[in-house]
């Protein structure tokens, strides 16, 4: 037992990938050695506790019998999306005196994926399942009444508020032509999400109403997709949208979108939103946008390598192929593979040469490495091809500047400041780059004095002001903006070095020592290390 702790112990100070590595390690060791119950729950709840409720319920999916092991490996495997586990291991929790209102969960998704619908209805209306499920209760009934011709369906249709979901069901049994009234009442409406957005396109489609297909392309897909990989797409007859759904394809989008809900509601608990999605996926293993939801809770989770598995799957032909990918180089960064971020990053411009995200990372990695010349290009592409908005203005300006063409790049600030007075950044940037070139300071100053009007606690603007006062020899007046700027950000190199070079103008040598030497402990940059000790040799 105290090694079993020991080696959990290491554990905990160890990367996502070493754990993995290490619990391979003690997984050979586990299955050929007999191991407590005590020491099987240490080990499983620290990779639970940590997000991995599948390599919890690896660990757990053998004989336990203990109440505490049960109880974790039926909710290690319902996150996990296991439910033929989880509902193996809920008959056993049956008679647990503090049940779960979860426990029945397993099975009612279960008799979905096998058209059980008779046996859920009753299940749902008494239910007390607290997860979003059973507004499901009027599809699955729709579905069966309209199976059976048991409704005026002309009656039934013309009392409909509007629904996608209610109007996919009745498509598989009528005609679209005789739903139009319906459709077009959701095509009015103004909260449908990316997914339902997609499944009415679709019906659209299916009807060869073109018009209304590309005008919710133009107007509600416009900025979440290329029009021309829409139509592509759609033309391609490969995605669920294309086709004509069933009724686990219907309830699995529907439960994507109690999972949207959910997260509204409980912003700081994944673990609700990993059954909806798991259970939306179980129902229409093709439903990309809840994998890449998946994959994105996982990485706000920093569970990077469950979130790539999640990436891995979804569909080369897929909408959420290039968001997809848009994700996953997001996590390669934050992992900081420098050489897998590149090699992906170069192959998806070439797969996607004019998307603007990737244009922004490609720029961005460019201006990263000092290759300041070919990030002013891309830029350019940007600009040319989607218009120059205050943001693609302002990076274009500052790549400018980068390579020595600060006139150009002055005059581009200077026009986004009239588009924009208010626009703190852009005059920060402008006000402490003619400090540094010790031009204009009455200027700089009258611009840095708006931006702190603005935002008088922001620590850069401190500094800037602090170092245009220096630059006019009002060294008094520098100390104070200054020390209100290492105050408020006490590790910032940048802003403690010319807290130093003030301290030294006003004959306060050991303070500025002080202050030089706590910059080189925060600074990274070689080269800036270099300067501040050489100013330490000369005055120490």
């Amino acid at each position: 037992m105290k090694i079993t702790i020991i080696f959990l112990l290491i554990l905990s100070f160890s990367s996502c990938n070493v754990v993995r590595e290490n619990l391979e390690i003690y997984k050979d060791n586990y299955e050929k050695k007999s191991t407590s119950n005590s020491a099987t729950f240490l080990t499983a709840n620290f990779f639970f506790s940590r997000g991995d409720a599948y390599t919890a319920s690896k660990i757990l999916n053998k004989k336990v019998e203990n109440i505490e092991l049960l109880q974790l490996k039926f909710f290690s495997n319902l996150i996990s999306g296991n439910f033929e586990e989880a509902n193996k291991t809920s008959i056993l929790l049956a008679s647990d005196s503090q049940q779960h209102n979860l426990y029945h969960l397993p099975k009612y998704v279960l008799n979905i994926k096998r058209n059980n619908f008779n046996q859920n209805l009753q299940f749902l209306k008494n239910s007390d399942i607290n997860i979003s499920l059973n507004n499901l209760t009027p599809l699955i009934k729709l579905w069966i009444l309209e199976s059976q011709n048991k409704i005026d369906t002309k009656v039934y249709r013309g009392h409909q508020e509007g629904s996608i979901y209610k109007l996919l069901i009745l498509e598989n049994f009528y005609k679209p032509e005789s739903l139009k009234k319906i459709a077009y009442r959701i095509y009015e409406s103004k909260e449908l999400n990316s997914n339902d957005t997609l499944l009415l396109a679709g019906f659209f489609f299916r009807l060869n109403d073109f018009e209304k297909f590309n005008n919710i392309i133009q107007t509600k897909l416009s900025n979440q997709f290329d029009k021309q990989f829409i139509i592509k797409n759609f033309s391609a007859h490969n995605n669920i949208f294309y086709k004509k759904t069933n009724l686990n394809t219907i309830l699995a989008s529907k439960i994507y979108n109690n999972s949207i809900l959910n997260n509204k509601q409980n912003e700081n608990s994944y673990s609700y939103q990993k059954i909806l999605l798991e259970i939306s996926l179980f129902l229409c293993p093709k439903l990309d946008i809840a994998k890449y939801s998946l994959a994105e809770l996982y990485y706000l989770e920093k569970t990077h390598y469950i979130a790539l598995e999640k990436l891995k799957s979804i569909s080369s032909f897929s909408f959420f192929d290039l968001p997809g990918n848009l994700k996953k180089l997001s996590i390669i960064k934050s992992l900081n593979k420098k050489n897998s971020y590149k090699n992906l990053l170069f192959k998806f411009n070439e797969k996607w040469p004019n998307n603007k995200f990737l244009l922004y990372r490609l720029a961005d990695y460019y201006k990263s490495n000092k290759q300041y010349d070919k990030s002013i290009k891309i830029y350019q592409k940007i600009i040319n091809m989607y218009g120059n908005n205050d943001r693609d203005l302002f990076l274009y300006a500052s790549n400018l500047d980068k390579v020595g063409k600060w006139k150009e790049a002055k005059i581009l600030f200077l026009k986004l400041l009239k588009r924009n007075p208010k626009d703190t950044y852009t005059l920060n940037y402008v006000s402490y780059k003619l400090a540094l070139k010790n031009q204009d300071l009455e200027f700089a100053l009258s611009l840095i004095k708006k931006a702190l009007d603005l935002d008088p606690n922001n620590a850069f603007f401190l500094d800037t002001i602090g170092w245009i006062e220096f630059k006019r020899t009002n060294y008094n007046e520098a100390v104070f903006y200054l020390e209100k700027s290492v105050a408020i950000l006490p590790k910032s190199s940048e802003i403690l070095d010319h807290l130093g070079d003030c301290y030294l103008m006003l004959g306060r040598k050991d303070e500025a020592i002080f202050e030089w030497k706590k910059a080189i402990k925060y600074e990274k940059d070689k080269y800036v290390i270099r300067d501040i000790r050489e100013k330490l040799i000369k005055y120490e």
